[in-house]
């Protein structure tokens, strides 16, 4: 095995086939220059304590079954090191073309990673019971996508989404009271979660 004491990695899980620029993508459909094809978790498994300084996925967790992402997190946990940092983009519950998909298995609200995370930057308390000691959520947004952009005399008009994006982002609080109040009227298309491994 290659000795990752010198340069710690950057990888992106589940990347397809055009992975985050920068990280070295896992994905076990696709191969190309920067793609290894192998299941996640294989990889995970394989590779040293401490050797990899950020993880990054988006539109993967969704996929996966509870069981499988639990074991994942915990091989995330003993390859990130110390102060290391997790960038997971998940559609939102409440996005209708989540239920189009029939590979979606586990489904991911604002507080899904409170409940992961030892601390959280969210404002509802909820119980600890699947808490990985020393992670701490410290950022999330909420982001809206509009069906259709409109526009007028061949210029792009701000959309309510465009609106949204900016102003429901500003804190924690308009994010968990839009979430709880407004999401079921107005659907969120995904939550980017931040997370850092004390």
């Amino acid at each position: 095995m290659k000795s990752y004491k010198h340069k710690l990695l950057r990888l992106d899980l589940g990347c397809g086939s055009n992975p985050k620029n920068g990280y070295i993508g896992i994905d076990n459909f696709y191969k190309s220059k920067n793609v290894i094809k192998k299941d996640v978790l294989s990889y995970l498994k394989k590779l040293p304590d401490d050797s990899v300084s950020e993880i990054f996925s988006r539109h993967f967790l969704e996929h996966l079954d509870y069981e499988y992402i639990k074991e994942m997190f915990f091989q995330i946990n003993r390859v990130l090191t110390n102060g290391g940092l997790i960038n997971i983009i998940v559609p939102h519950y409440s996005n209708p073309f989540f239920y189009s998909d029939p590979t979606h298995k586990t489904f991911w609200g604002i507080h899904s990673f409170s409940y992961i995370c030892e601390e959280t930057c969210l404002k509802r308390n909820v119980p600890k019971y699947v808490s990985i000691k020393g992670w701490s959520l410290i950022g999330i947004k909420v982001k809206f996508v509009p069906m259709k952009n409109i526009k007028l005399l061949g210029v792009r008009l701000p959309s309510l989404c465009l609106i949204l994006n900016i102003i429901i982002n500003l804190n924690t609080s308009l994010i968990e009271y839009y979430e709880r109040y407004i999401a079921s009227f107005f659907s969120i298309y995904e939550i980017e979660f931040l997370v850092r491994k004390k």
